[in-house]
C-alpha cells in the first residue's frame, strides 16, 4: 500500500512491488502500470493508517511532554515509533480490514460516519 506520491508511482517501484508482493498490491496507477493489483484512491484518510490512526497517536504521545527543539521532537517521535507495543500493529491491521470492508458494502463508493 502506498500513497501515490510521483517518486512511489515510478515503473522501478512499481516493478519492485509486483516482483516483491507477487500483484498483491493496493497503490495510485499501480494497476495501470502493471495490469494487476488495484488501485487506490488518490485521497482516502479513512483507509490510510497514518491518517486515521498514526498522526493523532504522535500527536498525543508529544503533548504529553515539554520539548524545547525541534530536535528533541524529532527524537521523541523516533522513540515513540521504534517503541509501539506490538498488540498496536494488530489493532491497526484490524481497523484498516473493517473500513475495507465498509468500502466493499459501499460497492467502492463512499461512505459517512465510519464509527469503530
Amino acid at each position: 500500500m502506498q500513497d501515490g506520491a510521483r517518486p512511489h508511482r515510478a515503473p522501478a517501484v512499481f516493478d519492485f512491488m509486483s516482483e516483491h508482493f507477487n500483484d498483491i498490491v493496493i497503490a495510485l496507477y499501480y494497476d495501470k502500470h502493471t495490469g494487476s493489483g488495484m488501485a487506490w484512491l488518490p485521497y482516502s484518510p479513512n483507509l490510510a493508517p497514518c491518517d486515521f490512526f498514526l498522526w493523532g497517536y504522535l500527536k498525543d504521545q508529544e503533548y504529553r511532554k515539554t520539548l524545547q527543539t525541534i530536535a528533541e521532537l524529532k527524537q521523541h517521535i523516533s522513540t515513540t515509533c521504534e517503541t509501539f507495543p506490538s498488540d498496536m500493529f494488530v489493532r491497526v491491521s484490524g481497523q484498516f480490514c473493517l473500513r475495507i470492508r465498509h468500502v466493499d458494502a459501499a460497492n467502492g463508493g463512499y461512505f459517512e460516519n465510519f464509527d469503530v
